[in-house]
């Protein structure tokens, strides 16, 4: 077995961890950046993700800056994004398209620039760790096991997995029965005409989300379309299909004929148990082709609409949840709450789907405040969480998993990682107040 030895491992390329890896070796971390498949960006990429929603408040700031809006800045100039754009469905003041094989050379470019060392098909399985500190990461490829040495680590995995293989306190969907939020498949279809739908929303205003900004669409295409309810409950009644969802959900992409749809849905799915990823596998890509099929043949605008591409992996909402230092509460983000040890600010709003049937709780929260404290475990001093699994309840974390957000969350790991490995190596010794103004002076919007 080979050993190795590095500054900062972080795991997972996701959003997170390509952030937390770009911030760290910017700053003059050596960096290791573990990635199970073939490519950054995670559910931006594999999972086909977009838009990215969003980096604005409800009432149109922008909150979510630095590295984050460094990659939007790199899409746009190579014709890989259209920007921030604003959310006809009125769910977010904006929303941003991208194109995911575009952001897959985007997110590799600027790790290279950076030094980040990336080691590609590769998963960890194990970790070792006594005294309040990670010793090594046990990880497998085609050139056998390896075990990975570091001063910090970055869980950066989505679903919490490097922390749960340390014996970290955790928490698991709902109380009491685990279920989490329903998985999706998201795919594409080219050839769809955007203005017959502009002109069908126009005309028919009660088929389709009441918050639609209909205002927008006079005179634009739609970026954002949430209903077409006739439309479905035929489709689905006379095609016989059962799918727990009561709308059709897509968004305009970057070219625009092409539409990124979020419409399968499948409950009672624990991305955290691989017999269970593996049936929602199958059963969501058929879903795909029974959506598809069902715009076709009864939407205005995609009579003429084939299938571009469907996500190679099942798109997870919601997995483990660190128990950390301070949990995140729905409380906290209708209350806006700040806190002094602030590393991020986020105005997506608390968007819960439902895990046993159709539907979510939604509700509009003003701009808050994501403490550095959410990204510690209690256990071990030199692991620092990013992304959607941080310390926070179920609400907190349906609003804390949206991509901007974990972008921001991702480029404070990372930089709080260069901190603790130029000390002790213990995060929960980081300064806050020079770690946030690190952040700031990268570029981070902290209020």
């Amino acid at each position: 077995m080979n050993t190795e030895q590095h500054e900062v491992i972080v795991v997972g390329g996701g959003p997170a961890g390509v952030c937390a890896a770009i911030s760290a070796a910017r700053l003059g971390a050596e960096v290791l950046l573990v990635e199970q498949y073939g490519c950054l960006g995670g559910m931006s990429t594999m999972g086909q993700v977009a838009p990215w929603m969003t980096f604005h408040d409800r009432e149109g700031n922008q909150v979510i800056r630095g590295l984050g809006q460094e990659i939007v800045d790199r899409m746009v100039a190579r014709g890989f994004s259209r920007g921030h754009v604003r959310d006809t469905m009125g769910e977010t003041y904006s929303v941003t398209p991208i194109d995911n094989e575009g952001l897959k050379l985007v997110l590799a470019q600027m790790c290279r620039e950076a030094g980040v060392r990336l080691l590609f098909h590769t998963f960890v399985f194990g970790c070792e760790g006594s005294g309040g500190r990670i010793g090594s990461l046990r990880a497998a490829n085609k050139s056998g096991e390896l075990e990975l040495k570091a001063k910090v680590f970055v869980d950066a995995t989505g679903d919490g997995d490097l922390f749960a293989l340390a014996g970290c306190s955790l928490w698991v969907g709902r109380e009491p029965d685990h279920l989490m939020q329903p998985c999706s498949m998201m795919f594409s279809m080219y050839g769809v005409d955007f203005e017959k739908v502009r002109r069908h929303m126009l005309n028919h205003p009660e088929d389709f989300h009441d918050k639609t900004i209909f205002s927008l669409i006079e005179n634009d295409l739609p970026e954002c379309v949430s209903g077409f309810f006739e439309e479905w409950a035929r489709g689905c009644r006379e095609m016989g299909l059962e799918i727990q969802r009561e709308r059709i959900l897509f968004f305009r992409g970057v070219r625009s004929d092409v539409a990124c749809i979020n419409t399968t849905r499948l409950t009672g799915v624990d991305s955290t148990n691989a017999e269970s990823m593996s049936n929602a596998e199958v059963v969501l890509r058929q879903q795909v082709r029974d959506v598809a099929d069902l715009l076709i043949r009864y939407v205005p605008g995609f009579e003429h609409a084939q299938l571009l591409s469907v996500s190679p992996v099942v798109g997870i909402r919601e997995g483990r949840r660190l128990n950390g230092v301070y949990c995140i509460s729905g409380d906290d983000l209708r209350a806006g709450r700040r806190f002094a040890d602030d590393i991020a600010i986020n105005g997506y709003p608390i968007d819960q789907h439902h895990p046993d049937g159709p539907g979510f709780t939604e509700s509009a929260v003003p701009a808050y405040g994501v403490p550095y404290r959410a990204l510690l475990t209690k256990e071990f001093g030199n692991l620092i969480v990013a992304g959607r699994c941080i310390s926070c309840d179920r609400e907190a974390q349906s609003s804390l998993r949206l991509t901007p957000c974990v972008l921001a969350v991702g480029q404070a790991a990372g930089t709080a990682a260069f901190l603790a490995a130029g000390a002790d190596g213990d995060a929960r010794r980081v300064d806050p107040d020079k770690l946030r103004a690190l952040l700031v002076k990268n570029g981070a919007y902290l209020g």
